[in-house]
C-alpha cells in the first residue's frame, strides 16, 4: 500500500493571476469532490506536499487549514490529515457534471411565476452595444453636465457623516423627496406632501410593487393597446386578467365606456406621451378616466416617462393634478431625463397607499442607495435639473424637427412620421400591408436600430410602424441614418 508521502497528486496548471494558495486549495478540493482522493484517504504531510509541488510549507498549510475549516479534510491525532470520512465517494452532481460549462441534463423546474418572469419582453443585453440611429429611449448622454454632477458627488462623498453610512429611510432620502415635490408643484401642477413621494431604483420596480399591492389573482387591470409591454407583463404575474383598451392618435380611448366590473382594480396610462403612438391625452378623456376610476373604485397608474420633454410650450399638467379623490399614482423616472445608469425613479402616492408602499419597499429592497439620492437632491435643489431640462428641450426639439423634415424629404411614400411634440422617440407609420417586425429586422441587419409597433401590441389591431429614437443623435447621424433606410424600405415594401 502506498504511504501518504508516496501519494503523487496530479495538479492542473495554475491560471495567471491566481495565488498559489488559492490554486492548491482549488485543485485539492476538486480532487476530493471528483473522488480522485477518496474519503478516509490520508494526504501527504504539509512538508512532503510542499516538496512534491515545489511550494512553501506555509502555502500548503494555509490550503489544508481552509479545507479543514470547510469540512473536506480532518486532522486526526496520530493519523495526519485525511479526507473527511463523512463525505460521499463522489457526488452525483460531480460524476455527471458536463464539461465546458454546458448545462446539466436535469435541473430543478422554475415555479409558474418563475416561468413568466423568465419571459421578459426586454433582452437582458439589449443596449450593451454602442448606441446608433435610431435606438429608442436614449437620452443624449454627451449633453449631460457630468462636471457639475461629479462636483456634487465629490462634495457629498467628502462631507458625508459616519451616521449617514447606516441604513436609510425605506421611502427614500427626505431632501430628495422634498426636492421632487417642489419640482412637481411648478412643472406638473401636482400638489403633494414629500411623504407621498417615494424613491425606487426604476419604474419597473414601482410597477411591480403597485401590481403586488393592488392586484389579486382574477382581478382586472386595464392597459393601453398598443402600449408599454413592461406594465402588462408585470400585472399578469399577479394572476390578474390584463384587458386591452384601444388607443388612437390622442391616446387611450374612453368612448365607448371603459370596461368595468366588480374585479376591476387598476388602469395604466401614459397620458403625457402615449407609448408608442405619441399622443397626449385630451382633457375630456382625462376627466372621463378619473370618473371611471371613482365609479368602479379603481386606481390609475400615470406613467410620465418623458413628458418633461415637451417641445411646444411647457409640459402638460399631469393627470395627477386633476385627482381630487386620491385615485392616481404618478410615476416618474430619471433614466430618460438624466441618464439610465442613475437607476432612480419615484412615485407620488395617494394618502391611503403611503404606509403599505413604504412597508413593501422595506420588505423587498430595504431602501434605494442613499448617496446617489443625496447628489440628485442637490442637483435639483441648486437649479441644475431645471437648467438641464430647458437645455435638452431645445436640443431635442431641434433634432425632432430635423428628423421629421428629413423623413418627409427622403422617405415620402414609404412611411409617415406622426407629429412629434414630446419625448425622445418618434413613431413612423408604414403602409397597411407592411410587416413591421420583418422590416425592423432588415434594418437591424444594416446597422439601423428601430422597434416595431407590433412589439407593443397585445390584442388590439395596431397600424404597422417603427418607433425611432432621434434624441441622442446629431444632425449628421440623423440624416445619414434616414438615407440608409431608403433602399431597405423600398425593397421590403415592394409588392
Amino acid at each position: 500500500m502506498k504511504r501518504a508521502e508516496d501519494l503523487e497528486l496530479s495538479l492542473g496548471e495554475r491560471p495567471p493571476g491566481l495565488t498559489l494558495q488559492r490554486w492548491l486549495y482549488g485543485e485539492l478540493r476538486a480532487a476530493i469532490l471528483s473522488g480522485r482522493i477518496a474519503p478516509g484517504k490520508r494526504l501527504p504531510s504539509t512538508r512532503d506536499l510542499a516538496r512534491q509541488q515545489g511550494l512553501s510549507r506555509s502555502t500548503v498549510l494555509a490550503a489544508y487549514d481552509q479545507l479543514i475549516a470547510e469540512g473536506y479534510l480532518a486532522s486526526l491525532s496520530g493519523s495526519g490529515t485525511v479526507v473527511h470520512a463523512s463525505l460521499p465517494t463522489a457526488t452525483a452532481a460531480t460524476k455527471t457534471a458536463p464539461k465546458g460549462g454546458a448545462a446539466p441534463q436535469h435541473v430543478p423546474p422554475l415555479s409558474r411565476e418563475g416561468e413568466r418572469l423568465a419571459r421578459s419582453p426586454f433582452p437582458t443585453d439589449e443596449f450593451l452595444a454602442p448606441s446608433r440611429p435610431f435606438r429608442p429611449n436614449q437620452p443624449d448622454l454627451k449633453a449631460f453636465p457630468f462636471s457639475t454632477w461629479n462636483r456634487l458627488l465629490h462634495r457629498h462623498s467628502r462631507t458625508t457623516p459616519v451616521e449617514a453610512l447606516g441604513y436609510g429611510d425605506a421611502a427614500g432620502h427626505l431632501p430628495l423627496r422634498q426636492a421632487i415635490a417642489e419640482h412637481l408643484r411648478y412643472s406638473q401642477r401636482i400638489t403633494c406632501d414629500p411623504r407621498q413621494v417615494m424613491i425606487l431604483s426604476s419604474a419597473q420596480q414601482a410597477l411591480d410593487l403597485c401590481a403586488r399591492l393592488l392586484l389579486d389573482e382574477g382581478d382586472e387591470a386595464l392597459v393601453e393597446d398598443p402600449g408599454y409591454p413592461g406594465a402588462a407583463h408585470l400585472f399578469s404575474l399577479t394572476g390578474a386578467i390584463v384587458r386591452s383598451v384601444p388607443v388612437d392618435p390622442l391616446g387611450l380611448c374612453t368612448a365607448p365606456a371603459l370596461p368595468a366590473s366588480p374585479r376591476t382594480r387598476l388602469a395604466y396610462v401614459t397620458a403625457a406621451h402615449q407609448s408608442p403612438l405619441g399622443g397626449a391625452l385630451p382633457i375630456e378623456r382625462r376627466l372621463a378616466l378619473l370618473a371611471w376610476a371613482e365609479a368602479c373604485n379603481a386606481t390609475i397608474i400615470e406613467d410620465d416617462y418623458d413628458g418633461e420633454y415637451r417641445f411646444d410650450g411647457i409640459p402638460l399638467s399631469a393627470l395627477k393634478s386633476l385627482d381630487r379623490n386620491d385615485r392616481v399614482i404618478y410615476l416618474g423616472t430619471f433614466s430618460k431625463l438624466l441618464f439610465p445608469a442613475l437607476r432612480l425613479a419615484y412615485v407620488v402616492l395617494p394618502d391611503w397607499l403611503v404606509s403599505p408602499f413604504a412597508s413593501a419597499l422595506s420588505l423587498t429592497c430595504r431602501h434605494t442607495p442613499v448617496l446617489q439620492q443625496a447628489v440628485l437632491a442637490a442637483f435639483i435643489a441648486e437649479g441644475h435639473f431645471a437648467r438641464h431640462l430647458r437645455h435638452m428641450r431645445m436640443l431635442y426639439g431641434e433634432r425632432a424637427a430635423i428628423f421629421q423634415e428629413t423623413c418627409r424629404a427622403e422617405l415620402d411614400g414609404l412611411l409617415t412620421v406622426m407629429p412629434i411634440t414630446t419625448g425622445l422617440d418618434a413613431t413612423a407609420i408604414l403602409p397597411a400591408f407592411a410587416d413591421d417586425d420583418a422590416i425592423a429586422s432588415a434594418l437591424l441587419e444594416a446597422g439601423i436600430e428601430t422597434r416595431p409597433v407590433s412589439f407593443y401590441r397585445l390584442t388590439e389591431a395596431a397600424p404597422p410602424g417603427l418607433v425611432m429614437g432621434f434624441s441622442a443623435f446629431t444632425e449628421a447621424q440623423l440624416r445619414a441614418g434616414v438615407a440608409a433606410m431608403t433602399p431597405i424600405l423600398e425593397r421590403c415594401l415592394r409588392r
